[in-house]
């Protein structure tokens, strides 16, 4: 048909060239950014909590960006989207940021530099109710063997006497029989139970150690199979190895298939895909639990996997959009990209302004309609001194009525300029978003012990901008880098065609 693109025109691709200052620029910011920060944490040890929550922040923000870049990639194989071919590999190229970002987290999840026990206070916590029980359970031992031994004995007896019981009645009644030998059957029951504790030294050693674990601290005793250490490490490693992985192996396999065209790595992206999204959706959900939920272990909140998955998905979106303006300013991508894919990734960042807030307000309603303390404290904490405000100004208004309002237009969506600057708008509103999930714990927390809860830190919010800044230089060279190492679209995808003449 005449006036329409054909993909052999485009089998080349089209590399892109790094800015040697651009490229020099971010490493500075990322590596000088983040050897200050940490030489702060030296200098000023007492500010190790603070900055913990400042380190925080800014890893989940941009974390959250590039696990947005593989939720988009996986959907758009796992429905056999055609219309995102020429964009994809700049949804692969996010997505590859994200072992980036999880060696960026190291030092939150290693003890030694005094950011996670300030962080997850059920790690020490924990540790202080085992040392505790533990030191109980040794003095106690002795006694408690002695008496669980006499309670044995007793029990053994008391089958003997009810046997005795029975044999001397001479011809009991059926019904005397009857209540005899069920008298019996529960001593019996009874005596058994009694004798299956161990009362090894050892044995009765741990069965009081978990007595008094109970009557210290009986919720992390009751979460004590999710939140231990070992378990929480086994955790980490899956996040890791999913998350990375899945998007080390997709974006291998396209570029594979830029080189050679054999279709088996389409057909093999696209299988996998459908069988890589549950492991996806698992580890981020589980992910963000560890991470920012259990800032306060206390709390717990069922839709808080999917309300993270919202604001990353959206987020990404938008972060794609300015990136790809950016390439196209740049001279990249003029042939490929048109209004269309614009209009079509900007329908999509509209959809997900929506679930946010519909995901956001029924969190809110349902923990509001339940009234129970453990889950509306979340909600307290945040409305109280200027966080009511901050929570309405940025989060109802800011992140929601906004962008909804601009982005009905059907026109905004067909101008690169305009819908970049929504897309950057609704990036500032996510940082914000962040930052109100996690910082609001770092006063209460940090303060507990000292007999007077501030809701801040005086002077804090100094280390948050400079863990942003520094992550975000970190995240910029290795977006960068990986954009660098590939063509920037796939060019031998057998869908190419399609994408290259959407008409939405």
């Amino acid at each position: 048909m005449a006036g329409l693109k054909d993909a052999d025109d485009y089998r080349d691709g089209e590399r892109f060239k790094i800015p040697a200052l651009l490229q020099l620029v971010c490493l500075a910011v990322g590596v000088g950014g983040t050897l200050l920060f940490f030489l702060i944490r030296i200098l000023k040890p007492e500010a190790a909590g603070a900055m913990g929550y400042s380190w925080l922040f800014a890893v989940v923000f941009f974390l959250s960006l590039a696990v947005g870049g593989l939720f988009w990639t996986l959907l758009h194989h796992a429905s056999n989207s055609g219309w995102g071919t020429v964009i994809r590999r700049l949804m692969e190229n996010l997505a590859n940021v994200i072992p980036v970002m999880m060696i960026v987290a190291l030092p939150l999840l290693f003890s030694f530099v005094g950011f996670r026990d300030k962080l997850w206070e059920w790690f020490p916590k924990r540790e202080a109710a085992l040392v505790e029980a533990t030191k109980n359970a040794e003095e106690e031992k002795d006694a408690y063997i002695a008496s669980r031994t006499a309670e044995v004995e007793k029990a053994r007896a008391a089958v003997d006497a009810a046997k005795k019981d029975l044999a001397d009645v001479a011809s009991p009644s059926p019904g005397h029989r009857a209540h005899l030998e069920r008298r019996i059957s529960d001593l019996e029951k009874k005596s058994a139970k009694l004798e299956k504790e161990d009362l090894s030294p050892e044995g009765a050693k741990q069965t009081l150690v978990d007595k008094n674990f109970l009557e210290s601290a009986a919720l992390l005793f009751n979460k004590r199979g999710y939140l231990n250490e070992s378990f929480w490490w086994i955790r980490q490693i899956f996040y890791v190895v999913a998350l990375g992985g899945i998007a080390f192996i997709l974006r291998r396999w396209s570029v594979k298939l830029d080189q050679d065209g054999d279709p088996k790595w389409f057909r093999w992206m696209r299988r996998w895909s459908c069988g890589f999204l549950p492991f996806f959706a698992t580890a981020w959900t589980f992910l963000v639990f560890d991470w920012l939920m259990a800032l306060d272990y206390t709390w717990f909140s069922t839709m808080w996997g999917v309300y993270l998955f919202a604001g990353a998905a959206l987020n990404s979106m938008g972060f794609l959009i300015i990136l790809l303006t950016l390439l196209r300013k740049a001279g990249y991508l003029k042939n490929v990209v048109t209004m269309e894919h614009y209009h079509l990734m900007g329908k999509l960042m509209h959809a997900f302004v929506i679930f946010w807030a519909y995901i956001a307000f029924s969190q809110f309603f349902l923990i509001w309609y339940a009234n129970i303390t453990e889950e509306t404290k979340f909600y307290l904490t945040r409305n109280t001194d200027f966080w009511n405000v901050y929570t309405i100004t940025f989060l109802v208004i800011g992140h929601f009525f906004i962008p909804f309002v601009v982005l009905l237009v059907r026109q905004v969506k067909k101008l690169p300029l305009v819908v970049s600057c929504v897309a950057g708008w609704n990036l500032l509103m996510h940082a914000l978003d962040i930052y109100w999930i996690i910082i609001p714990e770092r006063g209460p927390s940090l303060t507990a012990d000292s007999g007077h809860i501030a809701m801040t830190i005086p002077g804090a919010w100094i280390y948050d901008i400079l863990a942003f800044v520094a992550v975000g230089g970190l995240f910029a060279f290795a977006l960068l880098r990986i954009l660098a190492s590939a063509s920037l679209f796939p060019c031998r995808d057998p869908r190419l065609d399609e994408s290259l003449n959407v008409v939405n």
